[in-house]
C-alpha cells in the first residue's frame, strides 16, 4: 500500500481544467518533489490530497483511505504546510503552537511535551516568547512546519516551503526534511524551481498543464536538463 495514491484525477473549475487526468504513488518513507510552473496544477493536487478540495473525477488515498469518502481520517494522518497559512498578531510562538495542540485534543502534561518537543525540533524554543508576526520569513516557515507536526502526522504534505527562503534557510529546511525521512515519514514538497528539491527528494514528479509528464529518481531526474525544460517553459 502506498502512502499516497491519484489515480485519473480530474478537478474542473468552470471551464477551467487545473487537474488533467493525474495518475501517481508514492511510497512510504519516501521523500517526493512536485515540481512545476506556477499554475501548473501543483496546489490543487496537494489540496486534495489534504481534504480541503474535492476532485471533479478520479479518486485520491492516503495510506489506502479515500480523501472525499473519510476526510476525518485522513486528516488524522497528514500535517498540512500550504504556501501561506495564517498567522496571529498578537500571539507568540508558543502560543500559537499551544492555541493549535488544543484544538488537536492535546491537554495538560502532554500537550506541553509535545510543544517543547516540536520547539525543540524546529529550533523555535529560543523564540518561543516572540510574536508570531515578528518571524523571518525562515522562522516563520518552521513555525508553519511545527504546527503540522504537532499531531505527529505520518504524511507530510508541503505547498513551496522553500519559496522566499534565504541560502541559509534553504540548507537548514532541507536537514529538517531529511531527518524527517529518516524517521520514516512520508514527504510530498512542491516547488516551480527544481534546484530547490533536487538534493532533498528521492523521486521527483513533474507536472504541466495539469498533466504528469515525468516521474522517476531524483539522481537521474536531475540530469535530464530536457524534462525540466520541457515542463517549466
Amino acid at each position: 500500500m502506498s502512502a499516497l495514491k491519484i489515480n485519473n484525477l480530474y478537478r474542473y473549475f468552470g471551464n477551467l481544467q487545473a487537474v488533467n487526468g493525474v495518475t501517481f504513488e508514492i511510497p512510504h518513507g519516501s521523500v517526493c518533489g512536485f515540481v512545476g510552473a506556477n499554475g501548473a496544477g501543483k496546489t490543487t493536487t496537494m489540496r486534495i490530497l489534504a481534504t480541503l478540495d474535492y476532485p471533479t473525477l478520479g479518486s485520491a488515498e492516503v495510506c489506502g483511505i479515500n480523501v472525499v469518502h473519510h476526510p476525518a481520517e485522513v486528516r488524522k494522518l497528514i500535517g498540512w504546510m500550504p504556501d501561506h497559512f495564517g498567522n496571529y498578531d498578537h500571539m507568540t510562538v508558543l502560543e500559537y503552537l499551544d492555541f493549535y495542540a488544543r484544538a488537536l485534543g492535546y491537554k495538560g502534561k502532554e500537550r506541553r511535551q509535545r510543544i517543547q518537543e516540536v520547539m525543540d525540533f524546529t529550533d523555535l524554543t529560543p523564540l518561543a516568547d516572540r510574536f508570531s508576526n515578528k518571524l523571518s520569513k525562515g522562522n516563520t516557515q518552521r513555525l508553519g512546519l511545527g504546527r503540522a507536526l504537532l499531531h505527529d502526522p505520518q504524511v507530510l504534505i508541503m505547498d513551496e516551503p522553500a519559496a522566499g527562503l534565504d541560502p541559509k534557510a534553504r540548507v537548514e529546511l532541507k536537514h529538517l526534511i531529511r531527518v524527517l525521512a529518516k524517521e520514516g515519514k512520508t514527504i510530498f514538497i512542491s516547488s516551480h524551481i527544481l534546484s530547490e528539491l533536487g538534493e532533498m527528494c528521492d523521486s521527483l514528479l513533474f507536472i504541466n498543464n495539469g498533466r504528469i509528464v515525468h516521474h522517476g529518481d531524483a539522481e537521474s531526474l536531475r540530469r535530464g536538463s530536457d524534462v525540466m525544460g520541457g515542463v517549466l517553459y
